[in-house]
């Protein structure tokens, strides 16, 4: 375990950068460089160590080994600068090492087929950190500096001529060739390094928008309302891409205006105060853009003297307008200023359209959710309401069941309606015993225990939360008492509905044995035609009928500080 701890702790201070850096370009740049770093440090030590076992010190090895250890000492400063976060210092290092050495090894060994990979090197490390421009400029100096040796050849005035096995006369030839093909490698390694850093640059892109839309995300999920989030990503979108001004429109219900929502500026706190709204048929850059469902981007110093939706701030150049969409409906428009012309290009389009959906998706969950409350709130309203009015309905009923009960029993006499089963025998028995009144008092079940040691259970009889009565039930000692209470409070709800039927039926008899009665007298009355007669006949009907002991009947019209003008009887 611990020698493989130490060979990933080793290969990650060898190969990969202590350093964090923020973009896939330059942490590509960064391990590119670091790896190449340790492999050339580590051929130089492997030379230096050879040459210092096997030559036999002679001015042409102390030189090798002065130029081995002068390699080494410049990687590790190369590795060293890579893990300190030296990045643009790292890499024109090593471009400028790969060069030097390119051109050393070309003007000892002159022109020659084997001398355009070493030339080639350079180049290909620049396609892979730096751009397609200084690719071809670096590959036009190493023409030149082709042709250059090439003439020196030609005329023998390299150090080892001598060595060379090409032909002077040849010479001019082989320059021509190595060159083109030099130009040829340079091209591709420079289309190679525009289409890496492209590739680089869109996944940067990916990545930024990816990030921006999480971001948005948790903007949605943390803010309380929908003008906090809409003010939240206003600012985030100002914040986040260096943006002069944002402004966030909502199109209405009715659909013929969009409502400033949220805006970064003073400016845009003015118009936030004074409801600041664009028609849709406005030709503006927002209005174009709710019309026409895609991005419009202006040129805010030419449209100086056309009709515009707001009055762009002085410092402002360009502006895009993008339509919020959600399900092929368009709910608003972000509108973003910028106080560099053309800052707009396809690219950014693209982006700022992803982040526009982000947006419009926020914004639509975030109208629904704000809906959702006011229904749920409205709902809520309404279930108090209910449930007061429930309350008040109850004890509505509780008071018309407790009056009807009263008016029952005074219209009988009666303050109690009470019979007590005792040693097989009925009687009538009005009198409450402390636990009837105490179960009918409280509506709760009453256990107690009697003098005779036996139990004693009373329950409430309830009708509609009124208590109307109670049962009571004396125990022998061998009886549970919990079943018995079971079988009382089943039997006292039974039992209070079946005595308000009784009781309704009663008055209903009543009302209908009156009825009667009443259709009787009118019949007697209807075969006598004078006023005296019915006055007689009427007195004799209600007398008798009621029970009067005494009846009097007076027709006639009252008279203002007079008596009245009739005739009693």
């Amino acid at each position: 375990m611990l020698p493989r701890m130490i060979l990933a702790e080793l290969f990650n201070l060898l190969f990969r950068p202590r350093f964090w850096y923020a973009s896939n370009l330059e942490q590509l740049r960064a391990r590119i460089t670091l790896s190449l770093g340790v492999l050339l440090a580590a051929a130089a030590l492997i030379a230096f160590i050879a040459i210092f076992a096997l030559s036999d010190r002679s001015a042409a090895s102390n030189s090798a080994l002065t130029l081995s250890m002068a390699a080494l000492l410049i990687q590790l400063t190369i590795i060293g600068l890579v893990h300190s976060g030296q990045l643009r210092a790292a890499t024109l290092s090593m471009l400028t090492f790969l060069a030097l050495s390119a051109a050393l090894v070309a003007f000892l060994s002159g022109v020659g087929a084997s001398n355009l990979l070493v030339l080639l090197a350079p180049l290909l490390y620049g396609s892979l950190v730096w751009s397609w421009r200084g690719v071809l400029t670096l590959t036009a100096l190493e023409i030149i500096w082709v042709g250059l040796v090439g003439t020196w050849q030609r005329d023998q005035a390299l150090p080892f001529s001598g060595l060379v096995s090409i032909a002077p006369d040849h010479v001019p030839l082989q320059t021509l060739i190595v060159q083109a093909l030099l130009g040829g490698l340079g091209a591709l390694c420079a289309a190679c390094a525009h289409e890496l850093r492209r590739s680089l640059q869109s996944a940067n892109r990916l990545l930024g928008q990816l990030h921006a839309s999480a971001e948005v995300a948790q903007l949605a999920v943390t803010a309380a309302t929908s003008s906090e989030l809409m003010q939240r990503l206003a600012n985030y979108i100002r914040d986040r891409f260096g943006f002069y001004r944002v402004q966030i429109f909502l199109v209405d219900a009715e659909r013929r205006y969009a409502n400033l929502v949220a805006g970064t500026g003073e400016a845009s706190e003015m118009m936030l105060r004074r409801g600041y709204r664009v028609a849709l048929t406005s030709q503006g850059a927002v209005g174009r853009a709710l019309q026409s469902g895609e991005p419009v981007v202006v040129d805010i110093r030419e449209e100086s003297g056309k009709r515009r939706d707001d009055e762009p701030p002085p410092d402002a150049r360009s502006e895009i307008a993008l339509p919020l969409i959600v399900e092929d409906q368009v709910l608003g428009a972000l509108d973003i200023q910028s106080v560099r012309p053309n800052a707009f290009p396809k690219e950014v389009i693209e982006s700022l359209s992803i982040l526009a959906a982000q947006v419009g998706a926020a914004a639509f969950s975030a109208q629904q959710a704000e809906s959702y409350r006011t229904a749920l709130s409205d709902t809520r309203r309404m279930l108090f309401e209910t449930e007061i009015n429930l309350a008040e309905a109850r004890r509505l009923n509780q008071r018309l069941t407790g009056q009807a009960w009263e008016d029952y029993l005074k219209a009988r006499s009666l303050q109690t309606v009470g019979y007590t089963l005792s040693e097989s025998r009925m009687q009538r028995d009005t009198s409450w015993t402390p636990a009837l009144e105490q179960a009918a008092l409280h509506r709760r079940p009453v256990l107690a225990m009697t003098a005779a040691n036996r139990q004693l259970v009373a329950v409430p009889i309830e009708l509609r939360g009124r208590s109307i009565g109670a049962i009571e039930v004396e125990l022998g000692s061998a009886t549970r008492r919990t079943e018995t209470l079971e079988v009382l409070q089943a039997l006292a709800q039974r039992l209070a509905l079946s005595i308000d039927n009784a009781r309704l039926f009663e008055q209903a008899q009543e009302l209908a044995r009156r009825e009667l009665e009443v259709n009787a007298i009118s019949t007697n009355l209807q075969a006598i035609n004078d006023i005296d007669g019915l006055a007689r006949a009427t007195l004799q009907e209600l007398s008798r009928a009621l029970g009067a002991v005494q009846a009097s009947i007076y027709i006639g019209i009252m008279e203002d500080g007079a008596g009245p003008a009739t005739d009693g009887t």
